[in-house]
């Protein structure tokens, strides 16, 4: 029980320490900007590109929900598929990451789709997202190398050279400290291990038969699977080169300065910050900007709308597929 409770209460803790984080890291992304100007920046925006920016925001879902139905089978519903992915996206906004345990869960509720199965094939997902991330991010260095490298090296290698400098027992510090996160989680296995042995089994299987979905799959199917992955990149893009023509002083960016933009704001949103990177996006995006040449304002502008687009659009499409889960009986 002891052990129990210490660890929800580990989790709790590491819950307010994100939201903290992302709080402290918005605070210092816009702690320079006046917030009349900042409203002032804001009017600017063309009211019909908040319309258009629908299209990439909605379509990219659509797609996501089509590619995992062709790892599912066509058997499960596409509208249980969609409804339980945004709901995903909903939780995600407030438990990072969950949203992928939460959407494999509410399409068993919803369609009756096995649990593991579902899992698995998420794995494959975020395997192919992950595959997708590195040729895009191989593609930014190439379009903006010079400008990628003058940021990284001034806000990422040299801080962490500097932290690391003159305290080389941080170094081992940071072993021990993974020595004992080790530890622990042999701990909880060796626990959980006996009373969860038959269940634990079954989902594995189930798994992997979600993993051998990708195999199984026809070469037009293969192909097809890599088209709407490749779909879901072109409207991430779209989305922000959006957000560069709705800004009047965005608009002229280029392209590679878009695609960057979008490829750094992809890999930001993975960090476990609730809200989606909230804070972390504001501040290396806006940041990001500044060197390419736009003015701290605007680009602190675009952080925010770009972002905040994008939360609010899963508030509300995720919020109203989270009653649609609630609601829907159970298979």
């Amino acid at each position: 029980m002891f052990f129990v409770a210490g660890k929800q209460g580990i989790q709790k803790l590491i819950y307010w320490l994100l939201w903290a984080s992302g709080i402290l890291l918005f605070y210092l992304a816009f702690r320079n900007i006046p917030i009349e100007e900042l409203k002032e920046e804001i009017y600017t925006v063309k009211p019909v590109y908040l319309f258009l920016l629908l299209i990439p925001s909605w379509g990219g879902q659509f797609i996501r929900a089509w590619r995992w139905q062709l790892l599912l089978g066509n058997k499960v519903s596409y509208k249980a598929i969609y409804h339980s992915l945004l709901f995903g996206y909903f939780v995600n906004l407030a438990l990072p990451r969950v949203g992928e345990i939460s959407r494999c869960a509410a399409l068993q509720k919803t369609d009756g789709s096995p649990f593991g199965k579902n899992l698995g094939t998420v794995v494959i997902e975020r395997a192919t997202d992950v595959f997708f991330l590195l040729l895009v991010v191989f593609a930014a260095f190439w379009m903006q190398s010079g400008e990628l490298k003058t940021w990284m090296d001034g806000r990422l290698i040299q801080p962490i050279a500097h932290l690391f400098s003159g305290h080389g027992g941080m170094a081992a510090m940071l072993l021990f400290a993974s020595a004992i996160a080790f530890w622990v989680a042999w701990y909880i296995y060796k626990k959980v291990k006996t009373k969860l042995n038959t269940k634990l089994n079954a989902l594995i299987q189930e798994m992997i038969e979600g993993i051998k979905s990708l195999m199984k799959m026809s070469k037009a199917k293969m192909l097809l699977f890599l088209l709407l992955s490749a779909g879901i990149w072109a409207c991430y893009f779209l989305t922000t080169w959006f957000w560069f023509q709705a800004l009047p002083s965005a608009n002229g960016a280029s392209f590679g300065m878009a695609f960057t933009v979008m490829v750094m704001g992809s890999i930001v949103k993975t960090l476990p910050i609730q809200g989606g990177g909230a804070g972390a996006y504001h501040l290396v995006i806006g940041e990001l900007l500044v060197l390419f040449g736009l003015g701290n304002l605007s680009s602190k502008t675009f952080a925010l709308l770009n972002h905040g687009y994008q939360t609010v659009f899963y508030l509300l499409f995720g919020g109203f597929s989270a009653i649609w889960v609630g609601l829907k009986k159970k298979k």
